[in-house]
């Protein structure tokens, strides 16, 4: 079971340029002249156990300081109970239109201005997010042909994605203004109010250098590059798409190399940890080492990881170990695999 990410929002309600009272918070509950809110369930407490990875590094909790991407669309006609062709020339059925928002250290995301599901409760909103919210070129989701999406640079951040359906309570079709009355009257907004789940679409692959034993320091060997060849250079991600299926797709573009060649590890009796690329899943990577002795030019070693029946999975964290023997002499050795998702490494143990 893929390992999940929560994350919850918050919508801060002003009032006559004050912030409202807890009691004005909750006036929409029973006045119905009143704006409900568009407000998300709470998150798990675990929440704060899960890595994001940016610029190569596992670093803090993916809760905090990150730009991301909500969207709410409308997914179902309540009066008619048909299908929506959502787009922002058809009035009500974009609620969100790609609002920019940043995670605190909580994980809370508190979204200002307010944002407001229509009185009419024609449609019911499903709600989708992203991250990052921008690529390495500063662009980011844009709506063309019915759909959100946003491409990206592989190599060192993670590509998150999540969605949030449209639901019923008790035979009121969500997520609209009169479902989340009726919840919250009910007391259940914890379980039944819209939250986001994300999932990781990447692999991550982690690389720790090492020297056979202290005999390596002799030899002045520093591993100077670590990249992976005939890969996905980029990445397109469909975040929210009228046709059914679509959304949540990470399709790869291009052929070439990602990874690090501006390493200077230095290979010690100790692992030391070199680098970590963000790369699209696939059964087997090709892996290209750049090895340099000072004083001498550099050398590239190719070398393989995996097979047609192995498979390095999105949202699973793979490490393996890079053993400098000689300088001419180089093995990887699968070590283990940890959070993000549970599993077992397809290549355990395996030296190539």
């Amino acid at each position: 079971m893929k390992r999940l990410i929560y994350i919850s929002l918050l919508v801060l309600a002003v009032s006559c340029g004050k912030a409202a009272s807890v009691s004005d918070d909750n006036a929409w509950v029973n006045d119905e002249a009143q704006r409900v809110p568009v407000l998300f369930g709470a998150s798990k407490a675990d929440v704060a156990q899960s890595k994001a990875i940016r610029d190569g590094l596992i670093s803090g909790s993916v809760m905090n300081n990150l730009d991301v991407g909500v969207i709410g669309v409308a997914e179902k006609n309540v009066e008619n109970s048909g299908t929506v062709t959502w787009g922002t020339e058809t009035e009500g059925t974009v609620l969100i239109d790609n609002r920019k928002v940043t995670t605190n250290e909580t994980g809370a995301i508190k979204i200002s201005p307010a944002v407001y599901y229509p009185y009419r409760n024609q449609y019911a909103y499903t709600f989708y997010s992203y991250y990052p919210y921008n690529n390495a070129s500063g662009e980011t989701a844009s709506l063309a042909d019915g759909a959100y999406s946003i491409t990206y640079d592989l190599g060192k951040t993670d590509i998150l994605w999540a969605k949030s359906a449209a639901t019923e309570y008790n035979g009121i079709s969500g997520f609209n203004a009169a479902y989340c009355r009726a919840v919250k009257k009910a007391g259940l907004e914890s379980e039944y109010f819209p939250k986001l789940e994300y999932s990781h679409l990447l692999t991550a692959l982690v690389f720790r250098v090492k020297g056979k034993d202290s005999s390596i320091e002799n030899y002045s060997v520093r591993v100077k590059g670590i990249q992976l060849t005939d890969t996905y250079t980029s990445a397109k991600l469909c975040i929210a798409d009228n046709e059914a299926g679509k959304s949540g797709v990470l399709t790869g573009i291009g052929n070439g190399k990602i990874g690090r060649s501006d390493l200077d590890v230095k290979p010690i009796a100790k692992e030391t940890d070199a680098c970590t690329i963000m790369a699209m899943p696939a059964k087997s990577y090709n892996v290209e080492l750049t090895i340099s002795i000072i004083g001498e030019q550099e050398s590239t070693i190719p070398l393989t990881i995996g097979s047609d029946s192995t498979e390095y999975m999105a949202g699973y964290i793979y490490y393996f170990t890079v053993t400098v023997n000689t300088p001419e002499a180089v093995t990887i050795v699968g070590t283990e695999l940890k959070e993000w998702t549970p599993g077992e490494n397809p290549t355990p143990g395996t030296e190539i």
